[in-house]
């Protein structure tokens, strides 16, 4: 992990959530209930402001994937690096 680079984690992270994010949106189009893909697409909102099912509101919640991967992926190598430094 020390040779670890975050901008390539970061990436990397981002790629994954960006997929995660296309799984979970796909995926609440066959919950059985309303009231479940209701429910779905509320926490999808809730996690992803400005998502919504158009084209627009699809990217938003893709780019909003990728950002808030990246940010996690970059910020736990770089803590990693900060806390576990090894002389």
């Amino acid at each position: 992990m020390k040779n670890s680079n975050v901008t390539k984690v970061g990436y990397v992270v981002g790629a994954i959530s960006v997929g995660s994010f296309l799984v979970c949106s796909v995926w609440g189009v066959f919950l059985p209930s309303v009231a479940l893909k209701e429910l779905h697409f509320l926490l999808l909102q809730l996690v992803y402001p400005g998502f919504a099912f158009t084209a627009i509101g699809y990217a938003v919640g893709i780019l909003e994937a990728f950002v808030y991967g990246w940010i996690i992926g970059a910020s736990f190598v770089w803590l990693h690096k900060k806390i576990c430094t090894h002389n």
